[in-house]
C-alpha cells in the first residue's frame, strides 16, 4: 500500500530515531540511512556535534541526540542549503533541534 501525500507530510513532521550516537564515534564519521525513501547521511562534524542532511537535494534536515540516541525530523520549515565540502564551519547553519 502506497503512502499518501498527507501521510508522507505527516510522517517528515515527526521526530525519527536512527542509530544511537556511537555508530559515528569520532568527527569525520558518517553513517548513510533511508527514511521514508530518502537518503540521509548522519556524521559527527569538526566540533564533535551530529548533524545529518539530505543527499539530493544537499540540505540540512532538524537532528538532536537526546540520552544517546539521534533523532532527525525531515519536514522542511527551516532547512538550510549544505556547504560545498558537507562540514562547513558557521555555527549559522546549525540545523535546529527540539
Amino acid at each position: 500500500m502506497a503512502m499518501t501525500p498527507d501521510d508522507r507530510r505527516k510522517m517528515e513532521n515527526q521526530w525519527h530515531s536512527i542509530d544511537l550516537a556511537t555508530a559515528v564515534p569520532r568527527p569525520g564519521d558518517r553513517m548513510a540511512v533511508a527514511l521514508l525513501g530518502e537518503p540521509i547521511t548522519i556524521l559527527r562534524d569538526r566540533g564533535g556535534s551530529v548533524r545529518a542532511f539530505r543527499r539530493r537535494p544537499r540540505r540540512y534536515v532538524r537532528c538532536v541526540v537526546r540520552c544517546g540516541v539521534i533523532f532527525v525530523n525531515l519536514g522542511e520549515e527551516d532547512h538550510v542549503p549544505v556547504a560545498a565540502d558537507g562540514v562547513p564551519d558557521s555555527e549559522s547553519i546549525t540545523p535546529h533541534c527540539a
